[in-house]
Protein backbone atom coordinates (compact mmCIF):
# COMPACT_ATOMS: atom_id res chain seq x y z
CA UNK A 1 0.00 0.00 0.00
CA UNK A 2 1.63 3.38 -1.50
CA UNK A 3 2.62 5.71 2.46
CA UNK A 4 3.63 2.12 4.14
CA UNK A 5 7.19 2.32 5.19
CA UNK A 6 9.28 -0.61 3.26
CA UNK A 7 10.50 -3.12 4.96
CA UNK A 8 14.36 -3.54 4.41
CA UNK A 9 15.22 -7.60 3.44
CA UNK A 10 18.73 -8.56 5.93
CA UNK A 11 19.78 -10.62 2.87
CA UNK A 12 19.94 -7.94 0.37
CA UNK A 13 22.16 -5.90 2.19
CA UNK A 14 25.83 -5.31 0.39
CA UNK A 15 29.13 -5.16 1.69
CA UNK A 16 30.93 -2.19 -0.46
CA UNK A 17 34.68 -1.92 0.18
CA UNK A 18 36.76 1.19 -0.27
CA UNK A 19 39.97 1.19 -1.84
CA UNK A 20 42.13 4.79 -2.04
CA UNK A 21 45.96 5.37 -2.96
CA UNK A 22 47.94 8.18 -4.13
CA UNK A 23 50.84 8.75 -6.30
CA UNK A 24 53.02 7.88 -3.38
CA UNK A 25 51.45 5.22 -2.62
CA UNK A 26 50.63 2.49 -5.21
CA UNK A 27 49.35 -0.26 -3.29
CA UNK A 28 46.16 -0.89 -4.71
CA UNK A 29 46.21 -4.04 -5.85
CA UNK A 30 47.29 -5.07 -2.12
CA UNK A 31 44.05 -2.97 -1.40
CA UNK A 32 41.86 -4.95 -3.62
CA UNK A 33 43.13 -8.41 -2.78
CA UNK A 34 42.35 -7.98 0.83
CA UNK A 35 38.92 -6.64 0.38
CA UNK A 36 38.09 -9.34 -2.41
CA UNK A 37 39.05 -12.06 -0.19
CA UNK A 38 37.19 -10.61 2.89
CA UNK A 39 33.78 -10.96 0.59
CA UNK A 40 33.02 -7.38 -0.39
CA UNK A 41 30.16 -7.11 -3.08
CA UNK A 42 31.09 -4.33 -4.87
CA UNK A 43 34.45 -2.17 -4.54
CA UNK A 44 34.99 1.26 -5.08
CA UNK A 45 38.15 2.73 -5.51
CA UNK A 46 39.96 6.75 -6.00
CA UNK A 47 43.68 7.04 -7.28
CA UNK A 48 44.36 10.54 -6.02
CA UNK A 49 46.81 12.73 -8.01
CA UNK A 50 49.23 15.95 -6.34
CA UNK A 51 47.38 17.27 -3.48
CA UNK A 52 43.39 16.39 -4.56
CA UNK A 53 41.06 16.50 -2.28
CA UNK A 54 38.70 15.05 -4.71
CA UNK A 55 37.06 11.61 -3.69
CA UNK A 56 34.24 10.69 -6.68
CA UNK A 57 34.74 6.99 -5.79
CA UNK A 58 33.85 7.26 -2.34
CA UNK A 59 31.19 10.09 -3.36
CA UNK A 60 29.18 7.48 -5.34
CA UNK A 61 29.91 4.54 -2.58
CA UNK A 62 27.86 6.95 -0.14
CA UNK A 63 25.07 7.51 -1.99
CA UNK A 64 24.52 3.76 -2.49
CA UNK A 65 24.24 2.75 1.76
CA UNK A 66 21.45 1.96 3.68
CA UNK A 67 20.96 1.03 6.78
CA UNK A 68 22.55 -2.91 7.11
CA UNK A 69 24.77 -2.50 4.69
CA UNK A 70 29.09 -2.64 5.41
CA UNK A 71 31.63 -0.47 4.59
CA UNK A 72 35.37 -2.26 4.61
CA UNK A 73 38.37 -0.90 4.13
CA UNK A 74 41.55 -2.69 3.94
CA UNK A 75 43.22 0.30 5.47
CA UNK A 76 41.78 2.32 7.92
CA UNK A 77 42.94 5.88 7.45
CA UNK A 78 42.00 5.11 3.53
CA UNK A 79 39.04 6.07 4.25
CA UNK A 80 38.67 9.82 4.62
CA UNK A 81 40.09 12.99 3.27
CA UNK A 82 41.31 13.63 6.96
CA UNK A 83 41.50 12.36 9.94
CA UNK A 84 38.64 14.85 11.05
CA UNK A 85 36.65 13.40 7.75
CA UNK A 86 37.31 10.14 8.55
CA UNK A 87 35.51 10.53 12.30
CA UNK A 88 32.57 12.37 10.31
CA UNK A 89 32.00 9.46 8.12
CA UNK A 90 32.08 6.64 11.03
CA UNK A 91 29.41 8.84 13.02
CA UNK A 92 27.59 9.38 9.80
CA UNK A 93 27.87 5.65 9.62
CA UNK A 94 26.42 4.80 13.28
CA UNK A 95 23.86 7.37 12.75
CA UNK A 96 22.30 5.67 9.78
CA UNK A 97 22.93 1.70 11.18
CA UNK A 98 25.99 0.81 8.31
CA UNK A 99 28.66 -1.20 10.00
CA UNK A 100 32.29 -0.29 9.27
CA UNK A 101 35.27 -2.49 9.07
CA UNK A 102 38.95 -1.82 8.76
CA UNK A 103 40.69 -4.88 8.01
CA UNK A 104 44.52 -3.99 8.65
CA UNK A 105 43.13 -3.25 12.89
CA UNK A 106 40.55 -5.51 13.08
CA UNK A 107 38.12 -3.23 13.93
CA UNK A 108 34.40 -4.02 13.61
CA UNK A 109 31.61 -1.31 14.34
CA UNK A 110 28.96 -4.54 14.35
CA UNK A 111 30.81 -5.78 17.89
CA UNK A 112 31.36 -4.19 21.00
CA UNK A 113 34.89 -4.27 20.94
CA UNK A 114 34.70 -2.62 17.14
CA UNK A 115 32.86 -0.09 19.13
CA UNK A 116 34.68 0.26 21.91
CA UNK A 117 38.14 1.10 19.51
CA UNK A 118 36.06 3.40 17.44
CA UNK A 119 34.60 5.20 20.30
CA UNK A 120 38.41 5.84 21.89
CA UNK A 121 39.58 6.90 18.34
CA UNK A 122 36.90 9.10 18.60
CA UNK A 123 37.83 10.67 21.96
CA UNK A 124 41.32 11.18 20.94
CA UNK A 125 40.55 13.20 18.23
CA UNK A 126 38.19 15.40 20.02
CA UNK A 127 40.83 15.78 22.70
CA UNK A 128 43.49 16.75 20.61
CA UNK A 129 41.57 19.08 18.52
CA UNK A 130 40.93 20.88 22.09
CA UNK A 131 44.71 20.71 23.14
CA UNK A 132 45.40 22.95 19.89
CA UNK A 133 42.68 25.13 20.61
CA UNK A 134 43.53 26.04 23.98
CA UNK A 135 47.05 26.48 22.93
CA UNK A 136 46.27 28.83 20.38
CA UNK A 137 43.89 30.58 22.31
CA UNK A 138 46.75 30.79 25.35
CA UNK A 139 49.02 32.13 22.70
CA UNK A 140 46.27 35.15 21.46
CA UNK A 141 46.44 35.67 25.26
CA UNK A 142 49.81 36.15 25.61
CA UNK A 143 50.13 38.15 22.39
CA UNK A 144 47.43 40.33 23.74
CA UNK A 145 49.21 40.96 27.00
CA UNK A 146 52.12 41.94 25.25
CA UNK A 147 50.05 44.56 23.08
CA UNK A 148 50.49 42.08 19.92
CA UNK A 149 47.55 41.33 17.49
CA UNK A 150 47.71 37.60 16.60
CA UNK A 151 45.43 36.88 13.23
CA UNK A 152 44.27 38.91 10.78
CA UNK A 153 45.17 42.75 11.73
CA UNK A 154 41.68 44.35 12.80
CA UNK A 155 39.67 47.05 10.34
CA UNK A 156 42.60 45.97 7.21
CA UNK A 157 41.57 47.15 4.11
CA UNK A 158 43.63 44.76 1.41
CA UNK A 159 44.17 47.63 -1.38
CA UNK A 160 45.73 50.55 1.33
CA UNK A 161 47.43 48.12 3.29
CA UNK A 162 49.48 47.04 -0.60
CA UNK A 163 49.65 50.92 -0.46
CA UNK A 164 51.62 51.17 2.34
CA UNK A 165 53.78 48.43 2.45
CA UNK A 166 54.79 49.59 -1.08
CA UNK A 167 56.08 52.72 0.62
CA UNK A 168 57.52 51.56 3.50
CA UNK A 169 59.47 49.08 0.76
CA UNK A 170 60.63 52.33 -1.04
CA UNK A 171 61.70 53.86 2.25
CA UNK A 172 58.70 56.80 2.37
CA UNK A 173 58.08 58.59 5.52
CA UNK A 174 54.98 58.52 6.82
CA UNK A 175 53.95 62.10 5.31
CA UNK A 176 54.99 60.96 1.97
CA UNK A 177 52.89 58.40 1.98
CA UNK A 178 49.33 60.33 3.11
CA UNK A 179 50.22 62.85 0.74
CA UNK A 180 51.17 60.32 -2.34
CA UNK A 181 48.60 57.40 -1.73
CA UNK A 182 45.55 60.02 -0.18
CA UNK A 183 44.86 57.31 3.33
CA UNK A 184 44.76 59.09 6.06
CA UNK A 185 47.80 59.33 8.47
CA UNK A 186 45.84 57.51 11.44
CA UNK A 187 45.49 54.45 9.18
CA UNK A 188 48.97 54.91 7.23
CA UNK A 189 50.43 54.55 10.67
CA UNK A 190 48.49 51.57 11.94
CA UNK A 191 49.38 50.06 8.72
CA UNK A 192 53.23 50.60 8.84
CA UNK A 193 53.10 49.40 12.95
CA UNK A 194 51.96 45.88 11.49
CA UNK A 195 54.21 45.84 8.77
CA UNK A 196 57.07 46.59 11.27
CA UNK A 197 55.56 43.96 13.64
CA UNK A 198 55.42 41.18 10.92
CA UNK A 199 58.96 42.06 10.07
CA UNK A 200 60.31 41.49 12.97
CA UNK A 201 58.47 38.27 14.15
CA UNK A 202 59.79 36.22 10.94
Amino acid sequence: MLGEPQLVDPSMNKIFGYARVSTLDQNLDTQLEALQKAGCDEIFQDKITGVSTNRPALDQLLTQLRSGDTVMVARFFRLGRSRDHLIQLIGEFTRKGIHFKALDLGVDSSTPAGKLVLQIFAALAEYDRESILEKTQAGQLLAAANGKHIGRPKGLDAEKFAKVKKAVGRALSVAETVSLTGISMSSVKRYRKQIEWASTTR
